[in-house]
């Protein structure tokens, strides 16, 4: 119960860091619905097929960078082991430039443990950088950080 309290202060917390959609121009859009198509994908290809092949970012808690095929094993184990529900996908800036973006966000999400039932509530703030190659953005690089439950 302690988490579900911390969760909800969390989200409340946050939201006078709201933008509003309407601010957001087309681009800025086109990339955050891409973005939280990925965040939100329901098995580990549709995830990994959000990075790009180059990629190399700082995934959670990770002591050096990670690549693309290093993320594929964390969302093969990841997908099998727990279920994740997305509560909460703020972003709180995007920056495009031609087929560069950048996404400063937090989410919320909330994990059932497959193996034990245990439901944590989870809170992490991230820049990703995205690339678009053609029609399709796809993550070249990020940063993330797990928010403590302290």
């Amino acid at each position: 119960m302690k988490n579900v309290i911390k969760a909800i202060l969390a989200i409340v917390s946050l939201l006078p860091l709201t933008v509003f959609a309407d601010d957001w121009t087309a681009e800025q859009r086109e990339v955050l619905a891409w973005e939280e198509a990925c965040i939100n994908a329901d098995n580990a290809k549709d995830f990994v097929d959000c990075f790009h092949e180059d990629f190399e970012g700082w995934g959670l808690n990770s002591a050096v960078p990670t690549t693309k095929s290093d993320r594929r094993a964390l969302a093969e184990n990841g997908f099998a082991s727990f279920d994740a529900d997305v509560l909460l996908f703020k972003p709180l800036s995007v920056i495009v430039k031609g087929n560069i973006a950048v996404i400063n966000y937090i989410t919320v999400a909330k994990v059932k443990n497959n193996d034990t039932d245990e439901i944590t509530y989870e809170t992490e703030r991230w820049t990703d950088v995205a690339i678009k190659d053609g029609r399709q953005w796809t993550w070249i690089a990020d940063h993330g950080e797990a928010l403590s439950d302290d």
